[in-house]
């Protein structure tokens, strides 16, 4: 089936290849004249970041590992969700068991940061959208994204359970009171979509249909188990369709709404060895996530409800029996409620930010014998927390943060109390040092008390440690340079286990570390051009075995060139994944490495007038058989898409 793709599809592959060269031979001559003729304009990296520290700061003022991509920067890099735009990011590292970031029921796309699996929180708007660990952020179109904070590092003093490795916060655009509607659509060869939205006076709405196309194979062939050399079924995907809906509204100056709705409707095959079906999944997610944001920025208060419902279900046809059963059924829902308010003391030198947590997270689909037992399956949580920031001098300041977190469930009662100590040294006006040290846990998911074998409660611990950082920034006007130097050590980590009937379960399995580095270097060279490159090397290891094994992988490098110039804008980015760890299972027999993750993509836009735009979008040009994850699940081959907008 592979050897068909490549000739169906490499007349395509050679005419993007080379409308993408024959564009930048077109216009890189223009932007040397541009940079001979005129000074470099002035720009600033120097980003306010809010997540971090639950307060404006400047990442030069901010003791973490911070990146912050902004609305512009995610339509330069092409894009299709801030999922994509993740995977490009310094020290992250998005898996998914579809192409694209397409989910299958509860196989779940991840966010993994530094190596660890479970361990990022998703917010928006400072609300928590993670359900049962897992989080998704495919409700939240693009165009209604401000800016994307990503936070390395431990966060749960500030963010409670699940920030263990970090906090990603997608910050949408406040709806203003001009009023302009635009309708868009795309073809491709694998993304067909159409949309609509509309902005009117301080409200908008977003509406959004995608076409899921279907995929030979999204998993790798050959594959055999680790135990009794089994083969191993590998998956396709076939047809399928997305429904979205966001809508937003600042009710007052101060009250801010917003609702996202996604509807995916997919279906997965499994083959057998010789090439005919097995089996076929028919899924079907529905997820809502609402919050209403209060921010008094005179009174230095804010608060945030949210409500996150999740609704999957999944049924199953046999083709050797021809009959349909059922897959699997998740309805799950969270209320979170957080109440922060922020003093500036001894004149405006020091900040001290408390609040209080309240939360409930709720899971139906529990064996009826234990949800009767146990009432379902409801945890309720409530937190307090604190950080106070002290400066000692101009240049040097401290910020000690508390949190005291109570937790009970139908299955056991915790307190987990959380410290969290970072220093920050301004070294000049550019340039600043600075140490995170803190402690992080995450409870386990609601459904995962038990393994699906046993009934047996309590075998579930939360995994928790600690996170040591120390980092330089260098931020001027057009270029910046980040370092940062980490260990990560937690207990008792998550894992996926298979019972005898291959079902899955979670684990405990030992513990967890890494120790690692991380560049990030961006350089604005003029009005047309700017690059980006990173790098980072770790050593992800966990204790499963009974001793130290590699996790996840080793070496990431990104890298990215953006060329504008009044019409035309071009982006080219890379991303590299290598040294990665053992295969979940045999490849053609061999106990092996995943092999290296090599992905090169490509923007092309052209703007003929400012209501209108046209989009080439090309991904995986080198038509490489990327395996995103252990379990060899395949990133979707080379592929394009073509979008027009107009706006009126």
């Amino acid at each position: 089936m592979k050897k068909q793709y490549l000739t169906k599809h490499a007349i395509w592959k050679k005419m993007c290849l080379g409308l993408l060269v024959a564009n930048y031979l077109c216009f890189s001559g223009g932007g040397a004249l541009a940079a001979a003729k005129g000074e470099v304009e002035t720009f600033s990296l120097d980003s306010v970041v809010v997540t971090a520290q639950r307060s404006e700061t400047r990442d030069l003022n901010t003791p973490a590992a911070v990146t912050v991509i902004t609305a512009a920067e995610l339509k330069e890099t092409g894009a299709i969700s801030v999922f994509d735009a993740l995977e490009h990011t310094i020290g992250f590292n998005s898996i998914s068991f579809g192409p694209a970031g397409t989910d299958y029921g509860m196989s779940s796309g991840r966010t993994i940061i530094r190596g660890l699996e479970k361990g990022a929180l998703i917010l928006v708007n400072g609300s928590p959208i993670n359900l049962l660990n897992y989080n998704g952020s495919n409700g939240i179109p693009l165009e209604a994204v401000e800016k994307v904070e990503v936070i390395r590092g431990a966060g749960s003093t500030l963010y409670g359970s699940e920030a263990l490795a970090g906090v990603v916060n997608i910050i949408t655009k406040k709806p203003g009171s001009s009023q302009q509607n635009t309708i868009g659509i795309t073809g491709g060869n694998y993304n067909q979509n159409w949309s609509v939205s509309s902005e009117f006076g301080n409200s908008a709405i977003y509406l959004k249909r995608e076409y899921i196309a279907a995929v030979d194979r999204t998993s790798r062939d050959n594959l055999t188990s680790k135990k009794d050399d089994k083969s191993v079924q590998p998956y396709g995907l076939d047809k399928g369709t997305k429904d979205s809906f966001y809508f937003t509204t600042q009710l007052s100056d101060e009250l801010n709404f917003n609702w996202s709705y996604t509807d995916l409707q997919s279906n997965r095959p499994r083959y057998n060895t010789d090439g005919s079906r097995d089996m076929l999944y028919k899924y079907d997610d529905v997820r809502n996530n609402l919050n209403l944001s209060y921010d008094n920025k005179d009174d230095n208060f804010k608060s945030v409800l949210s409500f996150n419902k999740r609704y999957a279900f999944g049924d199953k046809y046999d083709y050797d029996t021809g009959g349909w059963g059922i897959s699997e059924r998740y309805n799950m829902y969270g209320i979170n409620w957080d109440n922060q308010k922020t003093w500036k003391l001894r004149d405006d030198r020091d900040t001290l930010i408390a609040g209080v947590t309240l939360a409930r997270e709720h899971y139906n689909g529990l064996p009826s014998s234990i949800a009767v037992k146990y009432n379902n399956a409801l945890r309720n949580s409530f937190a307090v927390y604190g950080a106070y920031t002290y400066n000692i001098n101009p240049e040097f300041s401290t910020t000690l943060g508390l949190r005291e977190n109570v937790i009970k469930d139908y299955a056991t009662d915790k307190n987990v109390f959380l410290p969290q100590i970072q220093t920050l040294y301004k070294i000049n006006d550019n340039t600043s040092w600075y140490t995170n040290i803190g402690k992080s846990f995450q409870m386990p998911a609601l459904n995962q008390y038990f393994s699906k074998q046993s009934t047996d409660f309590n075998r579930l611990k939360p995994q928790q440690g600690w996170n040591y950082e120390t980092g330089i920034k260098i931020i001027e006007n057009n270029q910046s340079f980040k370092a940062a130097l980490y260990h990560m050590d937690i207990k008792n980590q998550f894992v996926w286990k298979k019972n005898p009937d291959k079902t899955d379960y979670m684990a405990n399995a030992g513990n967890f570390r890494n120790t690692g580095m991380e560049l990030e270097y961006v350089k604005i060279l003029n009005n047309n051009w700017k690059y980006n490159l990173g790098f980072s090397y770790s050593n992800p290891e966990n204790s499963e075995s009974g001793s130290w094994e590699q996790c996840n992988s080793r070496i990431q490098t990104t890298a990215g060139i953006t060329y504008n110039q009044e019409k035309w804008l071009t982006n080219v980015n890379f991303l590299f994944l290598g040294d990665r760890e053992e295969s979940y299972y045999k490849i053609n027999g061999n106990i092996s490495d995943i092999p290296d993750r090599v992905q090169l993509n490509a923007m092309i836009r052209y703007q003929p007038e400012r209501n209108q735009s046209v989009i080439l979008n090309l991904y995986n040009i080198l038509d490489r058989n990327n395996s995103v994850n252990k379990y060899e699940n395949l990133d979707l081959p080379f592929n394009w898409a073509l979008s027009y907008n107009y706006t009126f």
